[in-house]
């Protein structure tokens, strides 16, 4: 068993939303279901607040005309920064919370405290690119936190993306980058926002092979996604070795989340998790950084989450569910998309 940080701030909840699905209720819930959990009984998380960055920090990634956008909304009382991003009074005092949260769990893994980190932290960040906040994210807290990584001696950085919505932001940010293997499970560009994740997007230049999308159709289920990633994405993995890993976990792939069209379970993100962990172990020393993104129901996402943090720490998952069944043409298809990939990406990895 692995004791773990838990970054967390109540000051999370004043990034208001209104009438909105990325909203303050969801990490409230899911602090309170990770304080009810077995993992906390048994002393195996410990929660750490985060500090707020200065503005030198997100120039690692972001633009100065972004960040003075949001900064300005948000003194001048808010209003929306995209079509479907809201920034209130406070959001650009606690987006820099969040990105002080994923780069906590960084500093503590760096200064040995710890090898595993839970940033519950919000508005997620994925989206997010170099000059655009969009897709509910503001500053994009993975790609931010990586970017210190390199710049702290990191050579070999994996990003796991399991939101079910593709991290456009952050596949743009190191799209030319070797340093940053980027792999992304996630729904069909061609069915769900933001319309991209396709597998022919394999980074370019120097970067070249080290994105990696695997885009699942609806009614994909998590068997099929564990199934992808064991056959396209470990062997790459092991292939990079990674010196840190980093997951992008959003929870909306849940069957229950009313966001997208796949039907992952609570087992699905204790088997990811635990795949991470087990690669983390191999090549990493352990050292793993679990940063939320999505995940908008409000039962079964904190209910993930515990699932998420039980794999962490070594314990048997806390809930579980029967697997939804994919139709037969859905398990084809993505027999068919891991042939397409293996066929794509085998100039760059062996298989």
């Amino acid at each position: 068993m692995n004791k773990i940080a838990l970054i967390y701030s109540n000051e999370y909840l004043k990034h208001e939303t209104g009438e909105h699905p990325e909203s303050p209720a969801r990490v409230k819930r899911a602090y309170e279901r990770i304080i009810s959990s077995n993992a906390y009984s048994r002393g195996l998380i410990k929660v750490i607040e985060p500090n707020k960055v200065n503005e030198k920090i997100l120039l690692t990634v972001h633009t100065s005309e972004l960040i003075e956008a949001i900064r300005e909304l948000s003194e001048c009382g808010g209003g929306l920064i995209a079509p479907d991003t809201v920034v209130s009074r406070d959001s650009y005092e606690v987006a820099l919370l969040a990105v002080g949260g994923a780069i906590k769990a960084l500093e503590l893994i760096m200064k040995g405290e710890f090898k595993k980190a839970f940033a519950l932290i919000r508005p997620p960040g994925h989206h997010a690119e170099r000059d655009r906040a969009k897709g509910f994210c503001l500053f994009n807290n993975v790609a931010i936190t990586a970017q210190i990584a390199i710049s702290r001696g990191f050579n070999r950085i994996l990003i796991l993306d399991w939101d079910a919505h593709h991290g456009d932001g952050t596949q743009s940010i190191f799209y030319e980058n070797p340093k940053v293997l980027y792999i992304s499970v996630h729904q069909d560009g061609r069915t769900l926002y933001p319309g991209t994740g396709f597998i022919d997007e394999i980074g370019s230049g120097e970067g070249e092979g080290y994105n990696v999308n695997i885009p699942l159709p609806p009614k994909a289920n998590g068997a099929l996604a564990l199934y992808a990633l064991r056959e396209v994405a470990v062997p790459i993995i092991e292939q990079f070795k990674p010196e840190i890993v980093m997951v992008s976990a959003g929870y909306d792939a849940h069957h229950a989340d009313m966001i997208s069209d796949l039907n992952f379970t609570l087992d699905t993100y204790y088997e990811m998790t635990k795949m991470a962990s087990k690669i983390a172990s191999r090549h990493a020393e352990g050292r793993i950084i679990i940063v939320l993104e999505g995940g908008y129901h409000l039962k079964y996402m904190p209910m993930s989450i515990v699932n998420t943090i039980c794999a962490l720490v070594g314990i048997d998952k806390e809930h579980s569910e029967r697997e939804y069944l994919a139709p037969p043409a859905v398990e084809r298809y993505v027999n068919l998309l891991i042939k397409r990939m293996k066929k794509i990406l085998s100039k760059y990895w062996a298989f």
